[in-house]
């Protein structure tokens, strides 16, 4: 007698809950994610105040901070970590764009360090609205690790 249910068949219907995330992994995520995104926020004022005085001092800033950023976006993605894209964006074209300016217009340093300075004073002011993206991000993921254990 041959047995009419099919072990390998699709279910017929749909789980009660999705099953769950391990959850070490996404706290892990999120908290590397958030280190990453304050060492960008406090290496950019770091930065720019290095480079108001010795414009030299990009050279190394700029190549680690970009570094940080990409680290960043490769954690961001996951959906729930996506507002961290803007940061890594905004400091991996700020880096470009100091590069291509200095190489294209053949700066010298001394040439360089008034409108380059400035430029990073501004970035690392204007960077610093990432402290909100970063509290709304714990925030979403709080409640919903908050909700998922209600319902569990």
């Amino acid at each position: 007698m041959v047995s009419e249910i099919n072990p390998y068949a699709a279910p017929q219907s749909a789980p009660e809950r999705p099953p769950p995330l391990p959850s070490d992994l996404g706290s892990r995520r999120l908290r590397f994610a958030v280190g990453f995104a304050a060492l960008l926020m406090t290496g950019s004022l770091l930065a720019s105040a290095c480079a108001v005085y010795d414009i030299e001092s990009i050279v190394v800033s700029g190549p680690l901070l970009s570094v940080c950023a990409i680290i960043l976006a490769v954690l961001s993605i996951r959906p729930g970590l996506r507002g961290f894209w803007i940061l890594s964006a905004s400091m991996i074209a700020m880096t470009i764009g100091c590069f291509l300016t200095i190489l294209l217009l053949s700066w010298s340093p001394g040439d360089a360090q008034t409108p380059i300075g400035a430029a990073t004073v501004v970035f690392a002011i204007v960077i610093q609205a990432g402290w909100i993206i970063v509290g709304s991000v714990r925030n979403r993921e709080k409640q919903f690790e908050l909700q998922w254990r209600a319902e569990g």
